[in-house]
């Protein structure tokens, strides 16, 4: 596997003469309900790049685990990037890439959070880097990952620390998911207008959960959405010209 971090800057410019294609995950620390470690979306992202980067040989960028998670602060832990710094940061490792020669980055973004950050720093870079190209994957807005997620634990699961996100971290980080801390509480995510701030969020969902009780996620169903993401982006990166 091609690890940027593993990688000498002799190599990477080898690399750079046969392939101009690297993958970057973005993730953050931040709560993920009683049960969950605070690392599970750059855990989770960190597992589809390496997972990717395996299969197709593309390589595979150190992962951002920091993101914009203010709406989380009220529980200890949380570590938040405000949203201009998010941005300032992926200008910069656009540029970074960019100025050695990658032109194709594929994003896997683990934190919903970060979506508009990551769409406003392609946006600000797009004129001074005009052969840059991005495409990007989340696994919970992508229709067809979402379905084994669907099909294995029902459609009413939820969003955040939810089954979804339990049966993802059984199969890739089982050592950071901790049932017995479960209450057993349902939290269903009610559509709303309501902006969520990090005092709206603590009060709606108060033990960080937005969903159904994650009693109900199995290993096999995170080793299936795991499975079907690397699928999807292998793909995205193959049929990239």
């Amino acid at each position: 596997m091609n690890l940027l971090a593993e990688m000498s800057w002799e190599e990477v410019k080898e690399y750079l003469e046969k392939d101009n294609r690297v993958i970057l995950s973005l993730g953050a620390t931040e709560q993920h309900g009683r049960h969950l470690g605070l690392g599970t979306d750059h855990i989770e992202a960190e597992a589809i790049a390496r997972g990717v980067g395996e299969r197709s040989g593309v390589a595979v960028a150190p992962t951002l685990n920091f993101g914009m998670s203010h709406q989380h602060l009220r529980f200890p832990g949380t570590l938040s990037l405000r949203p201009t710094t998010l941005i300032a940061v992926l200008e910069d490792l656009f540029r970074s890439l960019y100025r050695h020669g990658f032109r194709r980055v594929f994003v896997v973004n683990g934190h919903g959070g970060n979506t508009a950050a990551l769409g406003s720093a392609l946006h600000l870079v797009a004129d001074d880097l005009p052969d840059l190209r991005a495409k990007t994957f989340e696994w919970w807005t992508d229709a067809e990952s979402y379905r084994v997620v669907i099909d294995s634990l029902g459609p009413q699961v939820g969003s955040h620390a939810s089954p979804g996100e339990t049966a993802f971290m059984l199969a890739v980080r089982p050592n950071a998911v901790k049932l017995n801390r479960l209450t057993g509480r349902d939290a269903p995510v009610q559509p709303s207008r309501d902006f969520v701030t990090l005092q709206t969020f603590a009060q709606k969902y108060p033990d960080g959960i937005m969903g159904l009780d994650p009693h109900a996620a199995t290993r096999a169903a995170g080793e299936a959405l795991l499975a079907k993401s690397i699928d999807i982006c292998v793909r995205e990166l193959e049929n990239w010209l």
